[in-house]
């Protein structure tokens, strides 16, 4: 069940920028209303034996979430986490599941009428079931993220077998499916009493 809410025909979307530092940057949106917080870029564990575009698991306040590179996950490269930069992470609340996505910047807040959203072309992406459409604002194209399919395709390892292995289903999967030889014993401690709740 979608959680994005449309006032008067008008969507309000977090505008954000990835594959900054490649000819292929572009602007994407997401629905404010998915959107829980944006935090600057701490610390994140990678998680052994991982799809690429899972970037790692972060401490939110006590509870353990996993972080996509969005730009990975597009097919735009993996993203460097560096210093001193507009990285941030989009703390995302999707049926409950909270997820980090990050990105290269987060741009702005913005409204969008739904009469001014088009469809993406179907050369655009490898996969467009990620777009909800495609909007122009201000002479820059932004691309709508459909945020509920982006997440639920998300595996975190490459074990192909484990059909319920996605975001949604994710530290009890994680934990039996990974060594946790990589992680320290403060986040595998996390862990376990998240999977214990």
């Amino acid at each position: 069940m979608s959680t994005e809410i449309i006032i008067n025909d008008v969507l309000q979307v977090v505008s954000f920028t990835v594959a900054e530092k490649s000819k292929k940057k572009g602007n994407y949106c997401i629905s404010i209303d998915q959107v829980k917080e944006i935090r600057i870029v701490d610390t994140v564990t990678k998680i052994p034996k991982s799809k690429s575009y899972v970037k790692g698991l972060m401490n939110l306040r006590g509870k353990i979430i996993p972080v996509i590179d969005v730009n990975s996950k597009l097919g735009l490269g993996e993203t460097i986490i560096s210093a001193n930069s507009k990285q941030r992470i989009l703390v995302t609340d999707v049926n409950n599941t909270l997820t980090g996505l990050l990105v290269d910047e987060v741009n702005d807040v913005i409204k969008i009428s739904s009469k001014d959203i088009d469809d993406v072309p179907s050369n655009m992406f490898a996969d467009n079931n990620f777009f909800k459409g495609i909007v122009k604002i201000h002479d820059n194209i932004i691309m709508i993220l459909d945020i509920e399919k982006f997440l639920n395709h998300s595996n975190y390892t490459d074990n192909h077998n484990d059909s319920s292995n996605h975001i949604g289903h994710n530290l009890k999967n994680f934990k039996d499916t990974c060594e946790i030889n990589g992680i320290t014993p403060e986040i595998d401690e996390l862990i376990k009493q998240e999977i214990n709740k």
